[in-house]
């Protein structure tokens, strides 16, 4: 109990607050694996970037905050934007991520920050090429493979609370709409 109250008597209320705007991210990021349709997926990630970027605009992390300000295009891309329009789309997207990642990186800090901000900037390019396959299967095993393993190093290293716990909950919930689709499949 003591550590609960040390926790709100001693943090800055600009450092809650981020916790807890990354957590109610988090939330939404892990509802979104259990959407079978690709495009239900794409808006719930562009509506958890909102409030990562968000987070970690407050946490002081601004290439995850850029970064995760972007997915808000992407989900409207990816999402709702009109088929024709996902290749275009696709383009800015991956000129977007690049240069975000390239002008937040603060190149006279740590080389370990330095990396943990090119490791993440990877992931959202490859999280964009899987989310413009729009295969949900193909999407789950990249966010596995390298998307969430990715974020959590960042997250691990920005401290932040609600990015840790979402790409823990991110992979198990992307293994049981795996397995709860098996058979079915996903759809476009």
């Amino acid at each position: 109990m003591n550590f609960i109250t040390d926790f709100f008597t001693n943090t800055p209320i600009q450092e809650i607050i981020g916790q807890a705007v990354s957590i109610a991210g988090m939330i939404i990021a892990v509802i979104s694996f259990q959407f079978k349709k690709s495009s239900h997926f794409c808006i719930m990630q562009g509506i958890s970037g909102a409030l990562f970027a968000l987070s970690f605009f407050v946490l002081g992390a601004p290439t995850g905050a850029i970064l995760n300000a972007i997915n808000i295009l992407r989900g409207y891309a990816f999402g709702a934007a009109p088929e024709k329009t996902r290749k275009p789309f696709c383009v800015l997207l991956i000129i977007m991520y690049t240069a975000a990642s390239a002008l937040t990186i603060d190149y006279s800090g740590s080389a370990v920050y330095i990396a943990v901000s090119i490791l993440v900037g990877i992931a959202q390019l490859a999280g964009t090429v899987v989310m413009y396959i729009s295969n949900g299967k193909i999407i789950r095993i990249v966010q596995n493979a390298y998307i969430s393993p990715a974020w959590m190093v960042y997250n691990i290293y920005t401290l932040s609370i609600g990015g840790i716990l979402c790409e823990a909950f991110n992979i198990i919930s992307s293994f049981i709409s795996l397995f709860r689709y098996r058979k079915t499949g996903f759809t476009k």
